[in-house]
């Protein structure tokens, strides 16, 4: 008798992970069935169909939960909206997607992969953050400086003009030093504020006789007019300028906003040096105002990572003598025997709008402590009408000289200090406070 015997292969589970598929927008909406589509090394693979109901951030609602192969992809589509994101499929693990939706479309920038990106979305989506205005420059070649170019990158943007002699040239010096350092991810751009003069041809010519390898942006005068109009900084010429840097981080929020002379060390090109004047000479042996390429290194790192409560405890709170919007004059020991938060911030930056009415309505929640809002250098005109512009209905400090803020190391705005009752200082916070860094702090303080 013949006996057969039949082979059968055994059957491998395939090396997937899951990808979770979320849907939030800054107001709730609805999306007709739309078809959501990753891009991987084999082209674009469709993974299903969000359709439904979606809430309003910081809610969000999960539609797809679906096997995909291990692997590494760098895009989204939803519908015909294609956006870059990168996110890495693991074998046994769960990779969460956001979609950041306005009706059946996606916002700019509104695709978010990975836990903690999902939750700076959550944030971003609900107002936490204050966006980049829609711009259109070019940059020394001629190609597009803009939202959709820039997307997905961290920005280090710097007020320049090339006929400046002064503080210019210690910008760019800083972003040699940047430049060595940074991490992936993040674009440098010098963006003129004298457009008659800084021509693409203008700025190519420049960027090639000091070797710098980053962007340099301009545009027509309306252009560079709204650009820089949420800095507070004007066209200008000569060694007229505001001295401003700000980090935009990958999805097109402002996060810092740095004002001054940065401090560029002894590596300063000597390309650069041959230009500077005596004021610029003189501000370059200064050490400029406390803050340079370190500073502006870690708050990178820093936006690109969930906020953490800030350490930076520990000594005794300067003293200072201001008077307020109201008229009268408030000192460090009017503040005796209490909690305080002290809030540095000025009207220019949109970080500190983004998180006064947070500051205002969790401070005044815990009984005992006080609320300092201390503004660096506006007129107490231009101080109550921000304040009034964000519906913060308590005078502020006028550090006219920044002299306050020096004596507490203000080197970014916006910058938070918490004070315990005895005066010495529980922490500190720079850059734009989020709702759990608050109350972590605010819960330090009541334990103490």
């Amino acid at each position: 008798m013949a006996l057969a015997f039949a082979l059968v292969a055994p059957q491998l589970k395939p090396a997937t992970g899951t990808l979770v598929v979320a849907v939030s927008g800054s107001s709730a909406g609805t999306v007709a069935r739309s078809k959501v589509m990753i891009h991987g090394a084999g082209g674009w693979i469709a993974v299903g169909d969000v359709e439904g109901a979606y809430p309003a951030a910081p809610q969000e609602k999960d539609m797809l939960a679906v096997p995909v192969a291990a692997g590494d992809f760098d895009g989204v589509r939803v519908g015909g909206d294609v956006q870059s994101v990168r996110f890495t499929v693991v074998v046994g693990q769960v990779v969460p997607i956001l979609l950041g939706l306005e009706g059946a479309h996606l916002v700019a920038g509104g695709v978010y992969a990975g836990n903690d990106e999902v939750n700076l979305g959550l944030g971003e989506l609900a107002g936490k953050f204050v966006a980049m205005p829609d711009y259109a420059l070019v940059d020394q070649s001629g190609r597009p400086f803009d939202p959709a170019t820039n997307s997905g990158q961290d920005l280090v943007i710097a007020a320049f003009h090339t006929t400046c002699h002064e503080t210019c040239p210690l910008y760019t010096a800083l972003f040699f030093e940047i430049a060595k350092h940074m991490p992936p991810g993040v674009k440098l751009a010098e963006v003129t504020t004298d457009p008659g003069t800084d021509t693409t041809s203008v700025l190519a010519n420049y960027a090639r006789g000091i070797g710098a390898g980053w962007t340099f942006a301009t545009g027509s005068a309306a252009a560079l007019t709204s650009f820089w109009r949420p800095f507070g900084v004007a066209l200008a010429t000569g060694d007229t300028h505001t001295s401003t840097l700000a980090l935009v981080d990958g999805h097109g929020y402002v996060r810092l906003v740095y004002r001054g002379v940065p401090d560029v060390g002894s590596g300063f090109p000597p390309s650069l040096i041959a230009g500077l004047s005596a004021q610029g000479l003189h501000e370059l042996a200064s050490g400029g105002d406390g803050w340079g390429a370190p500073e502006v290194l870690q708050a990178l790192l820093t936006i690109a990572q969930p906020q953490q409560p800030a350490p930076g405890g520990g000594g005794t709170a300067p003293g200072f003598d201001l008077a307020g919007t109201d008229g009268r004059t408030f000192g460090r020991t009017d503040l005796a025997g209490k909690p305080a938060v002290i809030n540095f911030w000025a009207s220019y930056c949109p970080p500190c709008k983004a998180e006064m009415p947070l500051l205002q309505q969790q401070v005044g929640r815990q009984p005992g402590v006080q609320l300092v809002l201390i503004d660096e250098g506006d007129s107490a005109e231009a101080a109550r009408a921000f304040l009034e512009s964000v519906g913060v209905h308590q005078a502020a400090l006028l550090d006219s000289d920044l002299a306050a803020g020096r004596a507490y190391g203000v080197t970014a705005l916006p910058m938070t200090v918490f004070l315990r009752a005895d005066g010495t200082i529980s922490g500190r916070q720079v850059g734009q406070l989020s709702e759990s860094v608050l109350a972590a702090q605010l819960s330090n303080l009541a334990s103490q």
